[in-house]
Formats: C-alpha cells, structure tokens, sequence
C-alpha cells in the first residue's frame, strides 16, 4: 500500500488502488531478473502506460516519485544520523559515516565529470527519466491530496523496511536504537540500488551486515538477521509477484 501511494500520488491522472497495488507486488518478482534500479522504473512506467496515461507522461510521473524518494532518502538519513549523534552508540559515529558519504559522492561526481563518455551516458539516462519532470511536479502540486499520498507513501515505505530489520535483529537477541538501524538500512539500501545485480542481492547483505557490526552487533546476531530480513523482504515476495506479473500481463495490465 506504501510502494502504490508512493507511485500514484504523483500520477494526476486516476488509477486503480487495486491494480496499483497489484503491480507493486508484481515488482518483487521483476527485482528478481533486473537490478533493483532499473525493473521497477520500468514496470511502473510499463503499468501507467497500460492505465491510459500517455508515454512522456508516465515516464515524468516515474521521475517525479524516483526523484522525491532520492530527496526523502538523504533527508531521512540526514535526521537519523543525527540522532544517533545524540545517543550512546559507540561504533557508529555519524560525523564520520555523513563525511565518508560526502567524500564518496565527491570523488563519484568528478569522475563522472571527468570521463566524456561517463558524462554523456549519465546525462542521457538523465534527462531521459527526468524530462518532464518539472511541469508534472507542478500538476501535482496543484492535488495537495495527491501530494501528500506520494509522500506519505514513500516515507511510510522507508520506516516499514527499517521495522522489519528492527525486528529481524531483535529476533535473534540483538538490540540497537531505532536511529542506528535507521542509518544502515539506509546506507545499504543505497548501495544496493547501485549494484548491477538483480534486485542488489549480494551487495545488501554485505552492506547492511557490515553496517550492523559497524554500529556494535557482534556477527553471529548480524548475519542471520540481515539474511532472516532479506527472505522476509526481498525473497518470499517473489513467488506471489510472479502470480501477479503473470495475471497482469496476460490481462494487458503490464
């Protein structure tokens, strides 16, 4: 329910809760054969063209949530890490993990800049999931209720997957401040987001078990919870978003 307010809060166009939802669970079996970047960019722009809304303006509604999840993804990784700043969490000092950060995308940009060939292929793939962008986000400013569904769902998504890691990593007796499991989720989910591998499998476990043995957690509580965590969310779903992907698709609804 998250995942859909968070796609058709941007979307000014009327769309179906059930079909949206319904494609959402579709997207757990698409992470499973495309990087988690790219299947579900592709699927709901797939989604709303199918919904009637016309091509340019599926792509821009696509950017528009993609680019207001980015926006809600530092902003919360910003707050929490300096929460935990306030708090007695003795490996993970969020001075170093937001500096490290910085430095990390500093040195990715002028590379990127650097080499034309890089520079021209993330600019093409930019502009081509951003045009439009600007006045769609205009349209839907103009639906504060649409606005406030798109964000609210994108926030409500963050804090369940950080719920649920909470709880994998209580479930084994381990124990760390809400904040501190905050910042991990966070950190490891955007680096798995960068890796080529379907769905980040892989680079999120190692991610986020890196970053639970950062923040205190000894590796015999890390490790299983993160694997418990990754079947609850990554895993599991698949088998029921493969039935939806495949009743959608043969209904022309993908």
């Amino acid at each position: 329910m998250a995942a859909a307010g968070a796609l058709s809060g941007f979307v000014p166009e009327r769309l179906s809760l059930l079909h949206t939802v319904q494609a959402q669970i579709a997207g757990s079996f698409v992470k499973l054969v495309a990087p988690a970047a790219v299947g579900g960019v592709a699927l709901n722009t797939r989604y709303l063209q199918k919904a009637g809304v016309r091509p340019g303006l599926a792509v821009a509604s696509v950017g528009a949530s993609q680019l207001v999840g980015l926006g809600a993804h530092i902003l919360l990784l910003a707050i929490f890490g300096f929460i935990t700043g306030t708090e007695k969490t003795p490996s993970l000092s969020p001075s170093r993990t937001v500096m490290a950060g910085l430095l990390t995308a500093g040195v990715l940009v002028l590379v990127v800049t650097a080499v034309p060939v890089l520079r021209k292929f993330v600019s093409t793939r930019v502009r081509a999931l951003f045009a439009g962008v600007v006045p769609r986000m205009l349209d839907v400013l103009q639906r504060p209720a649409k606005l406030l569904t798109g964000i609210g769902g994108t926030l409500m998504l963050t804090v369940f997957f950080v719920i649920c890691l909470d709880g994998s990593v209580r479930a084994f007796g381990g124990h760390l401040s809400f904040a501190a499991i905050a910042v991990v989720f966070l950190a490891g989910n955007a680096l798995g987001s960068a890796a080529p591998t379907p769905g980040g499998v892989g680079a999120v476990e190692l991610a986020l078990t890196g970053g639970l043995i950062a923040a205190g957690l000894p590796k015999e509580v890390a490790t299983p919870a993160v694997l418990f965590f990754r079947l609850l969310t990554f895993w599991l779903p698949v088998f029921p978003g493969w039935l939806f992907f495949t009743r959608m698709t043969r209904k022309g609804e993908l």
